[in-house]
């Protein structure tokens, strides 16, 4: 397999790996998450997440909210 000579880590459709040095979180959460969301986009073998609704996702399943 060819190695990607250009990859914007900026992009809104990230690898696994991009997502989770982006978000700070472990590759296997990210992808638990991604496929549980239903933002994870295959393209071929590729897997990609779309970041902005992963974000969007995170925030509203796992927010504490203030009177909890």
């Amino acid at each position: 397999m060819n190695e990607a000579i250009y990859r914007d880590d900026h992009g809104e459709l990230l690898t696994y790996e991009q997502t989770a040095k982006r978000s700070n979180l472990g590759i296997n959460t990210v992808m638990e998450i991604a496929k549980e969301s239903g933002i994870m986009v295959k393209i071929g073998k590729a897997s990609r997440v779309i970041y902005s609704e992963f974000l969007d996702y995170i925030i509203k399943k796992y927010r504490i909210k203030k009177d909890e």
